[in-house]
């Protein structure tokens, strides 16, 4: 399944990019869907995914602030209402662009679920999540829920839940015809609601989160995808780190491979999407394209991206025509 483009959002552009309010969040799903548009015109198979940890922090506070006369809800049912929520918001938009531009292109968000490797006896990496708390009710929280909570220098305490590996996206068959079919998909949200099988088969969900980044890197592998696009909603982390999104830059997989052996990434941000990068590469990917919302229709006219990987990928539209200066 060749000529495929595997997109990676981050739950900031949407939530965070002119705001976080819903209205803000159909904005920048249209400033999003606008950007994309040259791939919307183009005979290139598509799938979407977008993170979403802004969005379950916002369900999980509301949940919290509604805690004395409501059920609180679940991690997983968490990861559900915000995939819902924002690929409604995502396919409303594309379609509105599909449509103003005469663009004959069917669009289908799927609710994904991840089975993930969820070994109680594993050291778990804890990742913060939902609201700030003071250290008064980070200490109720911690006896009366049995929650894990993170004590975040500067800010408060938040809780703490396992960040799984994922091993397998449970509707990747559907998907594969889907995007065979030529429709746009978005799947995959939040790296997808993690599961288990328990004791007897069945499957249950578990108070976790999945890296979107892990979970790109198997729909890639799955679509036999050429490129992968990342959006992320500012350059200053990678400036941090030595490199630059929003001006066209190169570097080959052994120049990144490199970087990866040498550096130590202070943005766990950075690291993600760079070692995402570094895999979906080594296993055959021609290129991946970072890039921030504001600078995404440049990436197209080769004024803004970072490339890694092959800078003449079969995929014309990520093709680099001039030399770029290296990072």
């Amino acid at each position: 399944m060749g000529q495929t483009v595997v997109v990676v959002v981050n739950g900031e552009v949407l939530a965070n990019g002119h705001g976080s309010t819903i209205s803000d969040q159909r904005l920048n799903a249209a400033c999003l869907s606008d950007g994309l548009l040259p791939l919307f015109n183009s005979a290139l198979r598509l799938a979407v995914l977008h993170g979403n940890k802004p969005q379950v922090g916002f369900v999980l506070f509301r949940s919290e602030l509604s805690s004395h006369v409501l059920h609180t809800v679940p991690l997983d049912v968490c990861g559900a209402d915000t995939q819902g929520a924002t690929g409604y918001i995502l396919a409303q938009a594309f379609r509105n662009t599909l449509r103003a531009n005469s663009i004959e292109r069917r669009v289908t968000s799927v609710i994904t679920e991840t089975l993930v490797e969820a070994d109680p006896a594993a050291p778990q990496t804890l990742r913060a999540i939902g609201p700030v708390f003071d250290r008064e009710k980070a200490e109720q929280f911690r006896q009366t829920r049995g929650w894990s909570m993170l004590n975040e220098a500067g800010t408060g305490f938040r809780r703490g839940v396992p960040a799984y590996s994922p091993k397998e996206v449970l509707e990747m068959e559907s998907i594969k015809q889907l995007v065979t079919s030529d429709d746009i998909v978005i799947a995959g949200g939040g790296g997808g609601i993690p599961v288990i099988r328990n004791a007897q088969g069945a499957l249950e969900g578990v108070e976790a989160v999945v890296y979107t980044e892990q979970v790109a890197d198997i729909f890639a592998k799955q679509l036999q995808a050429s490129v992968m696009l990342m959006v992320i909603e500012g350059d200053e982390k990678f400036l941090l780190s030595g490199f630059s999104t929003e001006a066209a830059n190169y570097l080959s997989l052994a120049e990144l491979s490199a970087r990866l052996e040498r550096a130590r990434f202070q943005s766990s941000t950075v690291q993600s999407k760079l070692q995402a990068a570094h895999k979906f590469l080594q296993e055959g990917g021609e290129q991946v394209v970072i890039t921030t919302l504001r600078k995404l229709p440049e990436v197209f006219s080769r004024q803004s991206g970072l490339r890694l990987g092959s800078p003449s990928p079969s995929i014309s539209l990520f093709r680099i025509e001039e030399k770029v200066p290296q990072s």
